[in-house]
């Protein structure tokens, strides 16, 4: 493994595209601060041993969002207009927590963690974390939605050398 730059974010208008994340991704990190404090302060050690690395690399495209990266998450979903059934996430850290966030004029918002037997009202301006590695979670919706998911890869940290 040998980290890159999404293919989203290549190219020109990258850092317009970043800062208009910004506000979200703050939002997101707070959160996790105060949810998971040692995951929060394990990935700020991440981006600056990511930062570390990409400079002795000489890797451009990385250093441009790294810049503007406001995020301690190191990946970031948008989801639009999309029921999502029950499903786990693998892929993200097993013991870290996943912050999904949700936007637009919907209604009858509802996130299923299935098995911890609990549902939520899932409507516009709701935020919930959980360990997406371990909790199946789905949405359903009416309406025009859009859900910001961030999450956290262990191949990053893995790369880095932070626990």
């Amino acid at each position: 493994f040998t980290p890159e730059v999404s293919a989203a974010l290549k190219g020109k208008g990258v850092p317009e595209i970043i800062i208009s994340m910004q506000r979200t991704t703050l939002l997101a990190s707070a959160a996790l601060r105060v949810m998971h404090p040692k995951l929060y302060w394990v990935s700020v050690a991440t981006h600056i041993k990511l930062a570390r690395w990409e400079v002795e690399h000489g890797l451009s495209d990385m250093s441009t969002c790294l810049q503007f990266w406001a995020s301690v998450f190191n990946c970031a979903a948008v989801i639009c207009n999309r029921q999502c059934p029950l499903h786990r996430d693998p892929s993200s850290t097993p013991e870290g927590f996943d912050v999904m966030s949700s936007v637009g004029h919907y209604c009858n918002g509802l996130m299923t963690l299935s098995n911890l037997s609990i549902q939520l009202q899932y409507n516009s301006g709701a935020m919930v974390g959980c360990s997406g590695h371990f909790v199946r979670h789905g949405v359903t919706y009416t309406g025009d939605h859009i859900v910001w998911a961030w999450f956290i890869r262990d191949s990053l940290q893995n790369f880095v050398g932070t626990p």
